[in-house]
């Protein structure tokens, strides 16, 4: 559920199942639940995923975006407490989840209520990870199994996530991506050059949706949505500007933006710098990368 504050009390919002509110009234509204169970931690769970992406205050009580960040909201089943600053799911509880031999880890941010204990609802940006979530293509559900894990998903560029593939990102005329230079400073440009064995040009999928080089992320700069921003190395943050779903098309997208990793100019010369851009289907937005 999501808690949206109005002056000075929070007037509690249901995702899926909106409580009206009489203008004017100043009041808490609850929902009355079963008995949580314990949290069985470790313990697999076969059951299906749906995504939502709401805005607002998650049930552990602070401000989350699902459309923009890796998180998951758990059947109100598991919840042992209505105040979100002492429930045991608000203290470093994250969820793994697999699919088709994918695995990912996500923070639990937020609650579903109207989830059995088997169903859990990804943000936009972990369901990405797994499948479409274009209106016209996406599955909508899938069968998943996942297990509580102690521990963060939400790394905040502190702790590496699980490492998933590694190799070379290579677009036109087969050549690489990497930091220009071989440099690894904040701002570093990512640029089309010619494969060389360098460890700048080696890229990591992490399960936690960034691509990273050098302990670094591959980051949208500024956190732009516009066409031409810049594509740089940063530190990871955590942040949907670090976010990159590898399509079936070969298409890099940032789920934030909905928009592509793309060659500036079209060019495939040496030193050619990446951008964000509106997804076009062209050959400078196709990509082979490490799976």
């Amino acid at each position: 559920m999501l808690y949206i504050l109005e002056g000075a009390y929070p007037l509690l919002f249901v995702r899926k199942a909106v409580l009206a509110v009489a203008a004017g009234l100043t009041a808490v509204v609850a929902l009355a639940a079963p008995a949580a169970a314990a949290i069985p931690i470790g313990e697999t769970q076969t059951g299906t995923t749906t995504y939502y992406n709401d805005a607002g205050y998650g049930a552990c009580g602070t401000q989350i975006n699902a459309a923009t960040e890796m998180l998951v909201a758990v059947s109100y089943r598991w919840w042992t407490t209505a105040n979100p600053n002492l429930d045991p799911l608000c203290s470093g509880i994250s969820v793994q989840v697999t699919y088709q031999g994918r695995t990912i880890t996500v923070p639990v941010r937020d609650k579903c209520p109207s989830c059995d204990a088997t169903h859990i609802d990804l943000s936009a940006p972990a369901f990405a990870q797994f499948a479409s979530t274009d209106p016209a293509n996406t599955p909508g559900v899938l069968n998943v199994t996942w297990k509580f894990v102690s521990g963060s998903g939400d790394n905040g560029g502190t702790t590496p996530p699980p490492a998933g593939a590694t190799g070379q990102i290579t677009g036109l005329a087969g050549k690489c991506i990497g930091a220009a230079g071989g440099a690894t400073a904040n701002g570093t440009a990512v640029d089309l050059y010619s494969c060389v064995a360098s460890s700048t040009q080696q890229w990591t999928r992490s399960t936690d949706g960034t691509l990273r080089t050098g302990g670094k992320c591959l980051d949208v700069s500024g956190s732009g949505t516009a066409d031409g921003t810049k594509v740089q190395l940063w530190d990871c943050n955590g942040t949907g500007a670090q976010q990159w779903v590898y399509t079936a098309a070969r298409d890099l997208v940032n789920p934030q933006s909905g928009k592509c990793l793309d060659l500036t100019g079209a060019s495939s010369a040496d030193f050619t710098p990446t951008q964000l851009w509106t997804c076009t289907g062209a050959a400078n937005q196709k990509w082979t990368a490490p799976v």
